[in-house]
């Protein structure tokens, strides 16, 4: 379970990357939604989901954090699981993507924008290059934000979750759906 949070914060990171702000900006989110889906044998399927994010700017690159503390899965044992085993947040707090601004196409206002863009995530003390899938809307200085991509939780040096035998595939998709403000 533990893996399936790392994709989490890859997906944030390259929606959060369309966002344009200046140097050291902090952009606010609202409605914010991040979700990971591991498949496992005869139709098993896991959704774990958390909408804390946290964005930074520098002009250069942005980065997104996401807390994995405040991951769930719908079930309490299996939450406790995915965070003392799997990502071991005690040790690794967080997932993070950082994204050259470079990489990115950002829409005008009243307008959309879509591709995919490469960046840096990094979970479970591992960093690896991701290429993501991301679209945004701009109305004013509100973005509307969404992205996709997926995660081999191999990796990161995650173990891959197993429960009595059941285990689930090392491929997780992460999605994620936010609105974002430009300060």
């Amino acid at each position: 379970m533990a893996r399936l949070s790392v994709s989490v914060v890859a997906v944030a990171a390259a929606a959060f990357a369309l966002v344009p702000g200046s140097a050291d900006a902090q952009m606010s989110s609202t409605g914010a939604s991040v979700s990971f889906t591991a498949i496992g044998p005869a139709g098993l399927k896991i959704v774990g989901t958390t909408s804390s994010l946290a964005l930074k700017d520098d002009a250069q690159k942005i980065a997104v954090t996401v807390p994995l503390a405040g991951l769930k899965t719908g079930i309490d044992l299996r939450d406790k699981h995915m965070r003392e085993k799997y990502l071991q947040v005690d040790q690794f707090p967080t997932a993070e993507l950082e994204v050259p601004r470079s990489a990115l196409k950002l829409p005008a206002d009243g307008s959309n924008a879509a591709g995919s863009a490469q960046g840096t995530i990094k979970i479970h003390g591992k960093s690896k290059p991701v290429t993501f899938q991301y679209s945004a809307k701009r109305a004013g200085n509100k973005y509307d934000v969404t992205g996709n991509l997926q995660v081999n939780v191999k990796d990161f040096a995650i173990e891959i979750p197993s429960y009595m035998g059941v285990t689930v595939k090392p491929e997780v998709d992460v999605a994620v759906k936010f609105s974002a403000n430009e300060s």
